[in-house]
């Protein structure tokens, strides 16, 4: 009986629809740019540039304009859509990270500036979005001003100033540009992947969930038996064990089933913080990258710096150094813990991402998103601990002091 039901399945059109939405090669995927807040604000940036050779022009910027002005009550548009209608935009000017803010534009024929504030999996700090405000406030004191809160689901920032806006928009509204503008070929199919992507990673594609359910009503019994017999994959934290061994210059310190710690010989040779014996670890190495699976969400593998138990004030120092850094320390989370802090996370793959691949998919993305960090962003984080060390390390006690 199993067998027909099966073959019942693979003879469903539904079935292929799903697979091919879902295995489909998309290049934002490839480059390891799914989650990555930096990423999609390079992108935006990029898109909603009129200078830049997109072929697009201001048409970008005007959808997205429109798309935040229109959803505002009328009252409280800094611009009318008349003046959006009209207005030139050609000459608007983006800024990346202009006062650490993700993106800000000038619309000089508008005499109007842009704050985009984009959020994809954290939230905004405490203070964040009004303490941007106050700075375009002040150096802007003439202009207009339009703040935008971006996020996947839409939801209301803690400063009434920012308008809010969903990916789920953002997707919609970009399909609907390639609709009434002819860009070329090149520029069509990047869009298309970005499109692609956030549908499938960053926000619900509803249609593509009801596909599924639909499908799920008419096979359950078939797909029960699939789920029931998949076979077991590598362990994703392997990949990363191996790449560390393979790597001339990083140790592992421990590893376990859900995680692994290591750490760059060059720090065991300069760096001078240690934690106390047997407060972390048996070696009283103080700051380790962590490789962590999780129990509860299949599939994540998350890739962290911790600075562990020690020194208060050599903590707080070298918290308050990368968050400064933050370009490079990305994932800072906040506050710092009393015992713990993460300077430094990302994503190697979500539990999003690895549902929808298979074991062998997950392997290359996760060996993908390594190569990439190895490649990219360990050195200057190697280079930079150690310079925020010797710069704070003698301003401080022993590094053997607790941090009580």
């Amino acid at each position: 009986m199993i067998d027909a039901q099966l073959s019942s399945l693979l003879d469903d059109d539904a079935f292929w629809e799903i697979q091919q939405r879902v295995t489909r090669f998309n290049l934002f995927e490839a480059l390891g740019a799914v989650t990555g807040e930096l990423k999609h604000s390079n992108f935006l940036g990029y898109i909603l540039s009129p200078s830049r050779p997109h072929g697009l022009g201001s048409q970008p910027l005007h959808t997205f304009l429109r798309l935040s002005v229109d959803a505002m009550p009328t009252g409280n548009r800094p611009v009318s859509t008349l003046e959006l209608i009209l207005g030139d935009l050609d000459g608007a000017v983006v800024h990346r990270e202009r006062n650490n803010i993700d993106l800000l534009i000038e619309v000089p024929e508008l005499e109007l500036v842009v704050v985009i504030e984009n959020k994809i999996r954290a939230r905004a700090g405490v203070g964040q979005l009004s303490g941007y405000r106050t700075v375009v406030d002040q150096r802007f004191p003439k202009l207009r001003k339009l703040f935008i809160f971006l996020t996947p689901d839409g939801h209301a920032p803690d400063d009434e100033a920012y308008q809010p806006m969903s990916y789920v928009a953002l997707a919609d509204a970009l399909v609907d540009l390639l609709a009434t503008s002819s860009p070329p070929e090149a520029t069509r199919l990047i869009i298309h992947h970005y499109v692609d992507m956030l549908r499938k990673h960053i926000v619900r594609d509803e249609k593509l969930i009801a596909l599924a359910a639909k499908l799920y009503e008419r096979h359950a019994e078939a797909l029960d038996f699939i789920f029931q017999h998949k076979p077991r994959g590598a362990s994703i934290l392997n990949i990363v064990a191996d790449q560390v061994t393979n790597c001339t210059g990083l140790s592992i310190e421990t590893a376990g089933t859900n995680m692994i710690r290591f750490v760059p010989d060059a720090w065991d040779e300069q760096l001078n913080y240690k934690s106390p014996a047997n407060m972390w670890t048996k070696s009283g190495r103080g700051l380790l990258f962590e490789a962590k699976t999780f129990n509860n969400k299949p599939g994540r593998l998350l890739l962290s710096l911790v600075l562990g138990p020690g020194n208060q004030d050599y903590r707080k120092a070298m918290y308050e150094a990368a968050k400064n850094e933050h370009q490079l320390f990305e994932g800072l989370v906040k506050p710092m813990g009393e015992q713990f802090a993460s300077i430094f996370s990302r994503e190697l793959l979500t539990t999003e991402a690895a549902a929808n691949l298979s074991t062998e998919a997950q392997i290359a993305n996760v060996q993908l998103a390594w190569s990439e960090f190895q490649a990219d962003i360990l050195p200057q984080l190697i280079d930079a601990v150690l310079t925020i060390d010797s710069r704070i390390a003698p301003d401080t006690p022993s590094a053997e002091v607790s941090g009580s």
